[in-house]
């Protein structure tokens, strides 16, 4: 089988890092894998592609007219045709979605995250119809795809996008002696709200300067809102926080911390904060997304009531406060991880979904 893998951009995010574990699966599997981008934006993720050797075509240029990738993308269709475009984030999404109705194509969609951006939720819940079925990458946002999208339950699958890496670091453990080190990382994007765990730091360096004096907060990521939070921790004049940059290998950074945050307006499997827990880190995270499920019913976290500032900064003076909790929470999450998102189980679920794909979807499209 020959697949399109259509995806918004190529920029640094959970949704693209995944990329080469999925095109590695489908070529185990005897399928032929490109990736074909709507839009380059930071292009963190092509050097990821390059190196695992995962062919991609951008299909129009940042600045370049809406149209112009769904345009390009009917023509590489038209020009060599793919047995299913599979399609990834919004933008990716509604262009495979209309070039595979118009050229009578099967598309199948992920959904990454439980929420709809309003400007283009009518849209999206329009063209939901013209995917043969959906993807989620984890259980809310399985649901969220019934109750928000208006898709029907015999149109959904789940394949979590997340697999225990195989080489996972030691775990650091925090015994009250030194600099306790918190972080978080993503796309320096304004839905994360990384402008809170800043402002969570000057609160705890405000109301308990002894703690404050002992710990370090740092994000690692790069994107828009970079010059902003700079801004901010420089107004705050904050010498216990920094923005460290990307980091190709997320584990080298992990293994630093001894605490991860994650305080996101929305998510769905987040990638990240689950990286973290394979990591063997604790972590607080606002109630969204998956965390809402995994954290909520395992002793592996602590789950915002709001959030925050003064919320994030209060539980972070718990964990400094209690050792013993934080390295029994840090062992609890990568058993957690371990046990549940095994690479076979990423591939069992991996199996499942093509298994539909060949057997009930390709058999009722005609290719032209």
């Amino acid at each position: 089988m020959k697949i399109y893998y259509v995806i918004s951009s190529l920029e640094g995010g959970g949704a693209e890092f995944i990329i080469p574990d999925l095109a590695d699966f489908f070529k185990s599997q005897g399928h032929s894998f490109k990736v074909l981008a709507c839009l380059p934006r930071d292009m963190e993720t092509a050097a990821l592609l390059e190196k695992r050797n995962v062919p991609y075509q951008l299909l129009s240029l940042n600045g370049d007219n809406r149209l112009k990738s769904t345009y390009n993308l009917y023509k590489a269709v038209k020009k060599s045709p793919p047995d299913l475009i599979w399609t990834s984030l919004s933008r990716g999404t509604m262009d495979g979605q209309i070039i595979g109705k118009l050229c009578n194509i099967p598309v199948v969609s992920w959904k990454h995250s439980a929420n709809l951006r309003a400007y283009k939720a009518a849209a999206l819940r329009f063209l939901q119809r013209y995917s043969q079925f959906w993807v989620a990458d984890s259980d809310g946002v399985a649901d969220f795809l019934q109750t928000g999208m208006d898709v029907s339950s015999d149109r959904v699958m789940t394949w979590p996008l997340f697999k225990v890496p195989e080489s996972l670091p030691k775990m650091p453990v925090w015994d009250g002696n030194g600099v306790f080190h918190i972080g978080s990382m993503g796309r320096l994007h304004p839905v994360k709200n990384f402008h809170i765990m800043i402002k969570s730091i000057d609160y705890i360096n405000q109301k308990y300067p002894e703690v404050g004096t002992k710990i370090h907060f740092s994000i690692a990521g790069a994107g828009g809102e970079e010059q902003k939070l700079q801004n901010l921790i420089q107004e705050l004049q904050l010498n216990n926080v920094e923005l460290v940059g990307f980091y190709s290998n997320v584990m080298d950074y992990l293994k630093t911390l001894h605490l991860y945050t994650q305080t996101s307006t929305y998510e769905g499997m987040c990638i990240a904060l689950h990286e973290a827990l394979a990591a063997g880190l604790p972590v607080i995270s606002s109630s969204v997304g998956e965390m809402r499920f995994c954290v909520k019913n395992n002793p592996i976290g602590t789950l915002l009531d709001e959030n925050s500032p003064e919320a994030l900064g209060e539980a972070i003076v718990e964990y400094f406060h209690n050792p013993a909790k934080t390295t029994e929470y840090a062992q609890n999450a990568r058993n957690y991880i371990q046990s549940r998102y095994s690479p076979i189980a990423f591939q069992n679920a991996g199996k499942a979904i093509l298994n539909r794909i060949e057997t009930e979807i390709l058999p009722s499209f005609q290719k032209y």
